[in-house]
C-alpha cells in the first residue's frame, strides 16, 4: 500500500504520516527532504527538480508499503500514479497559523528576536503560509491543491476539519481497510447454502420460502474478503437471452464502500460468459438506495408488478419509512 498525505503547512501531514508509519509498519518519506538541500540554515537551498525527482523516485521504489508526507504538486507527473490512496488535510487557517507560530518559536527560540535574518525569514514564512487559503494565491494553495485532487484517478480521502490525530488515524485506517477489501475481493460459486449465507440472503429477501424457490439448482456467487463472506448474489436464467439477479446482498459492516457495484459488475461478467444478452434485476418501490445503485449501473425501469409484496409476503415490509408494495423490474443489455 502506497499512501500520500498532504495539505497546507501546519495542517499535520508529517505528524499523521509518522504515526501511520509506526502503526502499520510502513516506511515514511517526507517531500521536504527532497525539495530542500541540507544546509547550515535549513530550508534555504532548493534542489534542482531533475535531481529531486530522481532521488524521490529511487527511494520510493525501494518499499512495498510506504507513506509520503508533503506535496508533490508540479513534480514529475508520473508520481501522481504512484499511490493507492491520497489523503488531504485541511484545518481552519486561524488554528493552523497559530500552530505554525508556536512551532517556529519552539524551533528557533530567542533567535526570532535577536537574529535579524532569522526574524526576517520567520516573517516571510508566516506570511507565505497565511496565503494558502486566499483565492488566486500564486504559490502552494488550497485552490491549486483542490484542482490537483479533482484530476486524480487515485482514491482520495479528504479530512477537512480540526479533529484529533486519533480520529484522523481511525479514518485513514478505515479507508485503507476498504481499499484492501476491493483489492483482495474474490468470487466463488456455491452449490449449497449454509447458515451464514442464508442470513446474508435474508437481509435482502426476508422470506426463506422465497429464497428456497430460486436458489435450488441456480448459480449462487459469493464474494470473499480473505476467508470472510462479505456479499453474495443469485442468478436465475429466465430464457435463452435473459438472466435475472434474484438476490444481491452485502453484509451490513461492509456496506457503503462500493461492494454493491462490484457484485453487479461480477453478475454481468458471469452472465455474459454464459451467453446471455440481457441482465434483469428487481427491487421494491421502497428500496431507494438500491434503485439509485442499479440505475447508476446502467439498468433501466421496464415494468412493475403491482402489489407483489402484499400478495407474496405475509408481513408488511417497511423500508425508509415507506411500505414496500410493488416490485420494480429493471434491465440492462450486456
Amino acid at each position: 500500500m502506497k499512501i500520500m498525505i498532504f495539505g497546507a503547512s501546519g495542517s499535520g501531514t508529517t505528524t499523521l504520516a509518522q504515526r501511520l508509519s509506526i502503526e502499520r509498519g510502513f516506511s515514511h518519506l517526507d517531500t521536504d527532504d527532497y525539495y530542500w538541500l541540507k544546509s547550515e540554515i535549513p530550508f534555504e537551498l532548493k534542489r534542482e527538480p531533475k535531481e529531486r525527482d530522481e532521488l524521490f523516485s529511487n527511494d520510493f521504489k525501494q518499499y512495498e508499503n510506504i507513506v509520503v508526507s508533503g506535496s508533490i504538486l508540479n513534480w514529475n507527473a508520473q508520481f501522481y500514479n504512484y499511490f493507492d490512496l491520497v489523503v488531504f488535510l485541511w484545518i481552519p487557517p486561524a488554528i493552523r497559523i497559530t500552530r505554525l507560530i508556536k512551532r517556529e518559536e519552539e524551533r528557533y527560540g530567542d533567535l526570532l528576536i535577536t537574529d535579524e535574518y532569522r526574524k526576517k525569514k520567520y516573517t516571510e514564512f508566516i506570511t507565505w503560509a497565511s496565503g494558502y487559503d486566499q483565492p488566486g494565491f500564486p504559490s502552494r494553495s488550497f485552490e491549486l491543491h483542490t484542482q490537483w485532487l479533482n484530476k486524480l484517478q487515485t482514491p482520495t480521502l479528504r479530512l477537512e476539519s480540526d479533529i484529533t490525530i486519533e480520529e484522523r488515524l481511525r479514518l485513514v485506517n478505515e479507508k485503507i481497510e476498504h481499499l484492501s477489501i476491493h483489492q483482495e475481493l474474490a468470487f466463488t460459486e456455491k452449490n449449497e447454502i449454509n447458515r451464514t449465507l442464508y442470513d446474508l440472503l435474508l437481509s435482502a429477501d426476508p422470506s426463506i420460502e422465497v429464497i428456497n424457490s430460486y436458489t435450488h439448482n441456480n448459480q449462487i456467487f459469493v464474494a470473499l474478503y480473505r476467508t470472510k463472506i462479505v456479499g453474495a448474489f443469485v442468478l436465475l436464467p429466465l430464457n435463452k437471452n435473459t438472466i435475472e439477479i434474484k438476490n444481491i446482498a452485502v453484509k451490513t459492516q461492509y456496506q457503503g464502500i462500493g461492494l454493491g457495484k462490484r457484485l453487479l459488475e461480477k453478475a454481468a461478467v458471469a452472465s455474459i460468459a454464459k451467453g446471455f444478452k440481457t441482465l434483469r434485476i428487481a427491487t421494491g418501490n421502497s428500496s431507494i438506495g438500491q434503485l439509485a445503485l442499479y440505475q447508476k449501473g446502467g439498468f433501466e425501469l421496464v415494468g412493475m408488478n403491482h402489489n407483489f409484496f402484499i400478495d407474496h409476503y405475509p408481513d408488511p415490509i417497511i423500508e425508509n419509512g415507506i411500505r414496500c408494495k410493488h416490485l420494480l423490474i429493471l434491465e440492462k443489455s450486456i
